[in-house]
């Protein structure tokens, strides 16, 4: 399994690049067109580049609940992006993968609403209970992404800290954000390669 994360610079804006849109498909250039904000945009943009860089030309098919797939290969992919970060997992069987930034003192209440009560339990009991909430929200999705449903899913009904789903997850923690990223067996089976992938890298191989 392969990870790749750009952080993006605080300078940078959608105008600046959005010229690299013409490179990606007509789902994606709809889709980044779709935000109203330009930071959103980038992300989005800079999210159709990595797939891009990942699976080249070949074309993309759209399974249950909209979730692309490649078509005819044993190829799969997730992205994800939040704040500065924007990251893509890359494996040869089915996986999800989320970041999020840490949040703010007051989005800690959502775990009495949406956690099980086991991860309430982890949450509250953490010495850093922000990292703690945010480890737990990252896995709750990497599962959904990597199954499809979509946080449409009722998120007290799983745990994600208990097994067997515990080993299925790996979460890291990236600066002030958390990543993880869920498979259908067990993590440990895996072999985890995450690296930073810098903008201008990115922006060259999309031209080659």
């Amino acid at each position: 399994m392969k990870i790749e994360y750009v952080i993006l610079d605080k300078n940078l804006t959608f105008d600046k690049v959005s010229r690299y849109a013409s490179l990606l498909p007509e789902y994606r250039r709809e889709k980044i067109m779709r935000y109203r904000f330009e930071k959103d945009k980038l992300r989005s943009l800079i999210a159709g580049l990595l797939i891009r860089r990942a699976i080249g030309e070949m074309p993309l098919v759209f399974g249950e609940h909209e979730k692309p797939y490649v078509q005819g290969n044993s190829l799969y992919f997730s992205v994800s992006h939040s704040g500065d970060i924007v990251a893509i997992a890359v494996d040869d069987r089915e996986i999800g993968m989320d970041v999020e930034e840490l949040p703010a003192e007051d989005r800690l209440k959502i775990a009495d609403r949406f956690y099980h009560p086991r991860e309430r339990e982890y949450v509250h009991g953490a010495e850093d209970e922000a990292r703690a909430f945010c480890r737990i929200w990252t896995r709750k999705e990497a599962y959904l992404k990597m199954t499809g449903e979509g946080i449409s899913t009722d998120l007290t009904a799983f745990d994600t800290t208990s097994s067997p789903l515990r080993d299925s997850i790996d979460t890291v923690d990236l600066y002030g954000y958390c990543l993880s990223v869920c498979c259908e067996e067990r993590i440990e089976n895996h072999h985890i390669d995450i690296s930073l992938l810098e903008l201008k890298e990115l922006f060259t191989t999309a031209l080659s």
